[in-house]
C-alpha cells in the first residue's frame, strides 16, 4: 500500500509513556518524518526505518519497509504491561523485534505481501533531536512560524549560534510548508545562500534550524542607517545578493519572493526565506491566491507562471528598494488594488530613485522591463562587478 499520508492537525509532542522515546537513541529511528521524505530515504527493496505516524487515537509506532515500487507500513504496538506486539509475536524491546527479523531474514506479512528487512537506514544529520536545540531570543515571525536566535549542541561539547523557526500553527499546511521548505534548503551550499541545519522532529512543533546571520535582514539595515549608507555599499549588497541567486538559478531553483526583507547581511550578503522556493524551471501559479504583489512580474498575472525572469524582475524591483531613502516598500503611496490597476492593467513601472548611480538605474530598467529583454543573474553580476572595479 502507498504511504499514509500525516495529517498534521494538533500538537503532536508525544508524551514519554506513550513508549515513543524508547526509540529515540535507535540508528533507525526517524521520529515523525512524513511520508515524502519516508519515500525518498527508501531507496531499494528491503530498506526500513522506524517513525511516528499520527492517527486518530494519538501516534503509531510503524516500520517503514521499501518493497518495489512502494513503502508500505506495519504497526508496532506497545504492550499494555510493556514490551511491543508487532505481528502476532511479543518483544521486550524494539530492538529485539528488529533484529529478530532483520538478522534471520525472516519474512513478514503486510498487507497480504511478504517483506523482508534488509537494510535499516540511518537517520540522515538534518534529522534533529529537540534536545540538541535551545531557544533564547524571539527575533521574527512570519505567517506560520516565530524565528528564534537559539544554539544547536553538536556532538558532545561543541555549540553554534542558529536561527530557528519554530511553528505556531500545528496544522497540515504550516507542517506541509516547513517540510517542504526544509526539502528546498537542504539541497544548497553556498557562501550567499544561509546555511541549513536540519529540522528537529522528535514531537511538534517542529524547529527548522538555519544559519544566524547576526545583522539582520537588508530592509531593517536600510530603515535603520538612511542616508548614512553609501551608494558603493548599496551595490555590494546587490552584487552578492546577486551572486548568491545566480547560484540558485544554476541549480534549477526558483526563489519567488526576492526583496530586501529575504536578504540579510553578516560576512556576506545572504539570500532567506525558502518558503515560496521551488526546484524547477518553471512553475504555475495561481494569480488570484494572495501574492507578493509589489514584486511579482506583471506577465505572471497573464501566464499564470513563473520562471528565470520573474525572479529577476522581484530583483529588479529590490535593487529599487536598496537606493530609496528614507527607506520605504515599493509605491509606498498605493493599496493593493492601486498597485495591480496600475502596474499590471496599465503599464507604470518604478523609476530609479534619485541616489542609484546612473548605470544601476538601466540595469534596474531592465529587470523590470519586458520578459524578453531581461538579463540574467550572471549578466546582472558583471555589470554590478565592474562599477564596484571602477569605484577601487
Amino acid at each position: 500500500m502507498p504511504i499514509r499520508r500525516i495529517n498534521q492537525t494538533q500538537n503532536l509532542r508525544m508524551p514519554k509513556e506513550s513508549g515513543i522515546y524508547d526509540h529515540a537513541d535507535m540508528d533507525c529511528w526517524h521520529g515523525m518524518i512524513p511520508d515524502e521524505d519516508t519515500a525518498m530515504l527508501l531507496k531499494n527493496s528491503g530498506d526500513f526505518l522506524m517513525r511516528a505516524v499520527e492517527h486518530d487515537r494519538g501516534y503509531k509506532i510503524t516500520l517503514s519497509i521499501r518493497w518495489g515500487n512502494e513503502v508500505v507500513n506495519s504497526e508496532i504496538v506497545p504492550g499494555i504491561q510493556g514490551g511491543y506486539k508487532f505481528q502476532g509475536k511479543h518483544f521486550c524491546q524494539t530492538k529485539d523485534l528488529i533484529d529478530s527479523y532483520q538478522v534471520t531474514k525472516r519474512p513478514l506479512t503486510v498487507n497480504s505481501t511478504l517483506v523482508t528487512l534488509e537494510i535499516p537506514i540511518r537517520r540522515q544529520h538534518w534529522e534533529l533531536q529537540h534536545k540538541m536545540i535551545r531557544l533564547s531570543k524571539k527575533i521574527g515571525s512570519g505567517s506560520f512560524g516565530t524565528v528564534y536566535k537559539g544554539a544547536l549542541t553538536i556532538g558532545i561539547k561543541k555549540s553554534i549560534t542558529v536561527a530557528v523557526k519554530k511553528l505556531t500553527e500545528i496544522t497540515a499546511e504550516a507542517s506541509n510548508a516547513l517540510w517542504r521548505e526544509a526539502r528546498v534548503m537542504r539541497m544548497y551550499d553556498h557562501p550567499n545562500v544561509v546555511k541549513y541545519y536540519g529540522v528537529a522532529n522528535d514531537y511538534t512543533p517542529y524547529y527548522l534550524v538555519m544559519e544566524f546571520v547576526s545583522g539582520g535582514a537588508v530592509d531593517e539595515y536600510l530603515c535603520k542607517k538612511g542616508k548614512k549608507i553609501a551608494a558603493k555599499a548599496r551595490v555590494k549588497i546587490l552584487q552578492e545578493a546577486a551572486i548568491g541567486l545566480e547560484y540558485l538559478h544554476r541549480q534549477k531553483c526558483l526563489h519567488r519572493d526576492i526583496a530586501c526583507r529575504n536578504l540579510l547581511i553578516g560576512d556576506t550578503i545572504k539570500v532567506a526565506d525558502f518558503g515560496m522556493t521551488r526546484h524547477t524551471k518553471i512553475y504555475k501559479i495561481d494569480p488570484n491566491k494572495p501574492l507578493n504583489l509589489r514584486w511579482l512580474a506583471p506577465e505572471a498575472y497573464d501566464k499564470g507562471i513563473v520562471n528565470k525572469a520573474t525572479d529577476v524582475y522581484a530583483y529588479g524591483v529590490t535593487m529599487y528598494e536598496c537606493f530609496t531613502v528614507p527607506y520605504c516598500i515599493p509605491y509606498k503611496e498605493w493599496e493593493a488594488d492601486e498597485v495591480y490597476n496600475k502596474v499590471v492593467i496599465g503599464g507604470y513601472r518604478l523609476k530609479p530613485p534619485k541616489m542609484m548611480p546612473e548605470v544601476l538605474g538601466d540595469l534596474m530598467k531592465e529587470c523590470i522591463g519586458p520578459e524578453k529583454n531581461r538579463p540574467t543573474f550572471k549578466e546582472i553580476i558583471i555589470v554590478l562587478t565592474s562599477y564596484l572595479e571602477d569605484k577601487l
